[in-house]
């Protein structure tokens, strides 16, 4: 996926260090071979100094040329100067002269540029010839290199293999994010995190980790979701459907004339009125809790729950079969909605009344540590674990559903006004015990909203 790109890199190393090392071979060799001719001219001065001494002595002792010239080159000359004595005709009496070829133009040419230079002396029938060895300094200089070639060779090899490895470790979370967003874009939309790595990329297998997250909790989220929205369509088709079915088959029964005395006109229309209520019950409702389901910011007002569960213990008691009962402190001031929190407090007395009608109802409001809790408790028949785990889902009626009138989203609505107040609803309840209903929301402090 990215070898290309990883060759690109690799090779970029390499020439970088093959650019550093032509830079430190050719500095060091510049200055090694600039030390080493500073040397030989040195030495070139020398010798020159002490040929001309030595010839002046010869000649004082009435030597002629062709006798001390062998003389001069075997005292002056060594291993990095060469000698050449030649008469006053050019002819070369001593010593030995350099062959000119291509190496030889070339290695003197080079030794030109590092400054080195020959020096000539005149003496009594003749000229001295004083020079670098410039065999020896070729010879010098091949080794050099040589030595610097095989060092260059495997600085190359050491350059590949080291940025080759550095390399992969940088590319490799490219690599496994690259693939994981192959994995995300073929569809699979919960995708595993990836593993740690080390290296300066290692924020970006944080960043995709925590994108995974995300994705995969959003997924869920949305999966969920979607499930709901299914099972809602059906069970508010299956609740409104019950109702309007009724409501056709009457208007069906009044066009046919099935019906035609008054008293049975007059109950068909009560029926149709009463299925028309229940329908607009629960469309309401769905309307309410679509509401409360929106992403909004609730506005939040300082409410007092007492009065509140006042006002639906006045509202419901004369549809109750039994007594309803309140403990109530004066007030117990919550910040919360008014009209979401009436309704709220309002579905779970009737809640109450519709699966327990023959049990009195029991509401328990009071203040402490800072928390208004209300229990509402009823004596009816209780719910096992199964009803109790889904009590609190849409449409949910269990084993009640035949025998009681609701549609089964009051307590839906009155557990996400709780929580949109910043509260908490629960349940308990078993078979033959009853059911108590615990909601608690935090008191307001000193009467101001929450920031």
């Amino acid at each position: 996926m990215f070898q290309s790109f990883g060759a690109r890199i690799t090779r970029s190393y390499v020439l970088l260090a093959l650019a550093l090392i032509l830079l430190v071979v050719g500095t060091s060799t510049v200055l090694a071979f600039l030390l080493y001719a500073a040397t030989l001219n040195d030495g070139v001065n020398s010798a020159t100094q002490r040929v001309t001494s030595r010839a002046a002595a010869f000649a004082g002792a009435h030597e002629t040329i062709a006798q001390f010239a062998p003389k001069l080159v075997g005292e002056a000359g060594h291993g990095r100067i060469e000698i050449a004595v030649y008469g006053t005709d050019r002819r070369l009496i001593a010593g030995k002269t350099q062959a000119e070829n291509a190496h030889r133009r070339a290695i003197g040419a080079l030794a030109t540029i590092l400054g080195l230079h020959r020096a000539t002396a005149r003496i009594p029938g003749g000229v001295v010839v004083i020079r670098p060895d410039l065999d020896r300094f070729g010879g010098l200089l091949l080794r050099y290199w040589s030595i610097m070639l095989a060092v260059g060779a495997l600085a190359l090899v050491a350059a590949w293999l080291v940025g080759r490895r550095i390399t992969r470790r940088a590319i490799g979370p490219l690599e496994d994010v690259s693939r994981a967003l192959h994995v995300v874009a073929a569809g699979d939309f919960q995708p595993q995190p990836l593993r740690g790595r080390s290296g300066e990329l290692r924020e970006l297998t944080e960043a995709y980790n925590d994108v995974a997250h995300r994705l995969t909790a959003e997924t869920a989220e949305r999966q969920r979701t979607e499930t709901q929205m299914r099972q809602f369509v059906a069970d508010a088709g299956h609740e409104l459907r019950t109702p309007l079915t009724v409501v056709m088959g009457y208007l069906d029964v009044l066009r046919d004339g099935v019906v035609s005395d008054p008293a049975g006109i007059s109950r068909v229309y009560e029926t149709m009125l009463d299925e028309s209520r229940r329908m607009r019950n629960v469309i309401e409702k769905l309307i309410l809790l679509a509401r409360l389901e929106r992403p909004l910011a609730i506005k939040h007002e300082i409410v007092d729950i007492a009065e509140l569960a006042r006002r639906a213990v006045k509202e419901l008691s004369p549809f109750a079969n039994n007594a309803i009962r309140l403990d109530a402190p004066a007030e117990a001031m919550v910040a919360s909605d008014s009209n979401e929190l009436y309704e709220a407090i309002k579905n779970i007395i009737d809640n109450a009344l519709k699966y327990a009608p023959a049990s009195d109802v029991e509401i328990v409001l009071a203040t402490a540590n800072g928390v208004a809790s209300m229990r509402v408790s009823d004596d009816g028949p209780g719910m096992d674990e199964q009803d109790r785990a889904h009590a609190f889902d849409r449409f949910y009626r269990g084993d009640a559903r035949t025998t009681a009138e609701g549609s089964g989203l009051g307590l839906a609505i009155a557990k996400r006004v709780i929580e949109r107040s910043g509260g908490n609803i629960s349940i308990e309840s078993t078979p033959g015990t009853g059911t108590n209903v615990t909601l608690t929301l935090p008191l307001s402090q000193n009467g101001e909203l929450p920031s």
